[in-house]
C-alpha cells in the first residue's frame, strides 16, 4: 500500500510537531501494512513556505531513524493552488511529487477560486500533471458535483481520503466520495495524516467499507497501482 497523501515532517506544518511524532505515525502506518509514504507538507504562501532543501533534509533525518521494514519516505508537497505557482516549482520552493511532473494542489475547502479552470489549463500547457486533494471535502464540489466531470476533462486527477468514507469531515464529505466511487472518479487514496493515533489504525475499518463499493482490482488500483505508476513517471489514465 502507498500512502498518497501525509503530513508527517516534524515542525513545518500543522502536521507531525517533532521528531517524535513522526516516528510514531510511520510505526503506525507500517503496522497498516503501508510501503511507501508520499511526505506531501503543506506549501501555502503567508502560513507555509517550508522550501524544498529544507523538507528534503527533514526527510533524510527521518530516515536515520527508520528501522528494517518502515515505510519509505517519499518527497512531496501539498500545493495550495495560487497564480504563481508555476514559480514555485521552478524556484524549488514547493516540490512536485517524487521529482515528477505530478502536482498535488488543494483548493479552498469552502468558497470558490476565481478563474480556477483557467488557471488550470495554464499548468497543464507547461507539461505538469495535476493532482487534487481530497475533492470530496470541498464545498464548492458539495455544491455542484458536476465540477468534478469538468475538472477531469482537464486531465485533473483525484486523490480522495480514507476519512471520508468514515464520516470524520462530515456526512455531506462522506456522500460525496461514495459517489466518487461509484462512479470512478477516484484515482488515488490517501490518509492526509497529521499526528499519531489518528487515521492509520481506523484503515483496516476504511478499506472495507470502499471495498463494498469497488472491486478487489479497482481497490489495488487506489492504493497502489496508480500512485506506483505516478512515482515511476508514468502516465496514470
Amino acid at each position: 500500500m502507498i500512502d498518497f497523501h501525509s503530513h508527517i515532517l516534524p515542525g513545518i506544518d500543522d502536521g507531525a510537531k517533532d521528531l517524535e511524532d513522526s516516528k510514531k505515525i510511520i510505526k503506525e502506518a507500517r503496522n497498516a501494512g503501508v510501503e511507501k509514504i508520499i511526505s506531501t507538507s503543506h506549501y501555502a504562501l503567508d502560513c507555509f513556505e517550508s522550501p524544498e532543501y529544507k523538507r528534503k533534509e527533514l526527510i533524510e533525518q527521518l530516515k536515520e531513524e527508520l528501522e528494517e521494514g518502515d515505510p519509505e519516505i517519499v518527497l512531496g508537497s501539498e500545493i495550495f493552488l495560487t497564480y504563481n505557482v508555476l514559480e514555485l516549482l521552478q524556484e524549488f520552493k514547493a516540490s512536485t511529487i517524487n521529482g515528477t511532473k505530478y502536482i498535488l494542489f488543494e483548493l479552498p475547502l469552502r468558497g470558490y477560486f476565481n478563474n480556477l479552470k483557467d488557471l488550470l489549463n495554464k499548468v497543464k500547457g507547461s507539461e505538469y500533471k495535476l493532482v487534487l486533494a481530497h475533492p470530496e471535502r470541498y464545498g464548492m464540489i458539495h455544491s455542484n458535483f458536476n465540477l468534478l466531470y469538468e475538472l477531469k476533462d482537464l486531465g485533473v486527477l483525484m486523490q480522495c481520503n480514507y476519512g471520508s468514507i468514515l464520516g470524520l469531515y462530515g456526512m455531506k464529505t462522506k456522500s460525496v466520495i461514495k459517489k466518487m466511487l461509484k462512479e470512478d472518479l477516484v484515482d488515488f487514496l490517501g490518509t492526509d495524516v497529521h499526528k499519531p493515533d489518528t487515521i492509520y489504525p481506523k484503515l483496516p475499518k476504511a478499506l472495507k467499507k470502499i471495498s463494498k463499493i469497488i472491486d478487489e482490482d479497482r481497490l489495488d488500483d487506489l492504493t497502489h497501482t496508480n500512485a506506483a505508476m505516478l512515482l515511476a513517471g508514468e502516465d496514470v489514465r
